[in-house]
């Protein structure tokens, strides 16, 4: 029996409503939007704002306290009646400023959401700031940033290009890699080549290389941390076609497998694997397809967890205005093993309306400022 939405939850799902019926009056249309976006220049200075208005729903077969960011790893092992819920805090704000000074080329970055869920807190709450300076063929950057375990679809940027795969759940998927801590990050640009190490907050010490060709994007990354922590990890992204990317991560631990997203005790170790396709229907309709496993080796909690998801976007143009609404519709299914023989399964309905504002243009993969334009991570 499905439990009744609370008032918020409601009111996302009125404005969910109202975004359609504007995407429905203006996907008739195709108006040229400006190219660059809007800029905010200062001098020598320059400010792009950007973000996102997200309205997500989520209809789960079992009675979590997720809201719309799943616990990947702990849903019920027993039965519990379904649960609907909806939410606007993955809505986002960004905003990247640039400032050339002679060879030195000074960048920052700021991102932000409401999925604050500790009580007695703002809802408000920080996901990435730092500052990067560019000369030559060397980044240097410090601040909060995404994990070097995180992969890229392209390049090392943590602001863009980043592959998050395409899915709504503002947790990610089971297999995904990576947080956001605060480091200290230092890359070198070779060409169709990127290395760089990375000083990460917990005592983790990252390389990764990176190498980008025509239809290609392959990476490999190895940590080292306290107490013996090792991981490697081997990520790519293929063009097979000019409609199908095929993306995948793999990644070997020891003792650092909370890595994968938390879906198992910290100090475990194991393995954990996400393969998917993303294929574009016509050019403003893509669906995907992921699966997900992490499996730990003999500790206490879970043994294994896997994740299956099917999903689609639709991207309608919003015309005169730097940015879209998206409509996305997903299904996913997940299952868990523990160590002691307990196993569990939930099933979840996925949807959402977006609309993005100002994400970057001009040359720039469609994935921009930190996020999926089509999943919005």
């Amino acid at each position: 029996m499905a439990a009744p939405m609370h008032a918020a939850a409601r009111r996302s799902f009125r404005l969910a409503l109202l975004a359609i019926a504007l995407a429905g009056l203006v996907s008739g249309e195709d108006q040229k939007k400006p190219e660059t976006g809007l800029l905010i220049h200062i001098g020598k200075f320059t400010l792009r704002p950007s973000g996102f208005l997200d309205a997500i729903g989520v209809t789960r077969s079992a009675s979590t306290p997720d809201s719309i960011s799943t616990h990947l790893g702990s849903f019920p092992l027993t039965d519990t009646p379904t649960l609907t819920d909806g939410s606007l805090r993955n809505s986002r704000i960004m905003l990247k400023g640039e400032l050339p000074a002679g060879p030195v080329k000074f960048s920052g970055y700021m991102e932000s959401d409401f999925l604050n869920f500790t009580p007695g807190q703002s809802p408000y709450r920080w996901r990435q700031y730092w500052g990067q300076a560019s000369i030559g063929n060397w980044e240097i950057l410090g601040g909060q940033a995404w994990s070097f375990l995180r992969p890229n679809r392209l390049g090392l940027a943590t602001d863009r290009d980043m592959f998050h795969t395409d899915v709504i759940d503002a947790a990610y998927h089971t297999g995904l890699l990576g947080f956001r801590p605060r480091q200290v990050r230092v890359i070198r640009n070779m060409g169709n080549y990127k290395a760089g190490v990375a000083w990460e907050e917990g005592g983790n010490l990252l390389a990764k290389i990176a190498r980008d060709g025509g239809r290609t994007h392959l990476e490999a990354t190895g940590l080292a941390g306290r107490s013996g922590r090792q991981g490697a990890s081997a990520a790519g992204v293929i063009r097979a076609t000019a409609r199908l990317r095929l993306v995948a991560q793999q990644y070997w631990s020891k003792r650092a497998l909370q890595e994968a997203l938390n879906v198992v005790p910290q100090s475990a170790s194991g393995l954990s694997t996400i393969d998917g396709a993303e294929y574009q229907l016509q050019k403003n309709l893509e669906v995907y397809f992921y699966g997900g496993v992490v499996y730990a080796s003999r500790f206490a909690g879970n043994r294994v967890v896997r994740q299956w998801s099917l999903g689609a976007n639709r991207k309608l143009d919003a015309p005169s205005l730097w940015g879209d609404f998206v409509l996305s519709l997903q299904y996913s299914h997940m299952d868990r093993d523990l160590w002691t023989g307990r196993s569990g399964a939930m099933d979840m309905v996925w949807y959402r309306v977006r609309y993005t504002f100002n994400h970057a243009r001009e040359g720039i993969d469609p994935r921009a400022q930190g996020t999926d334009v089509k999943s919005g991570k």
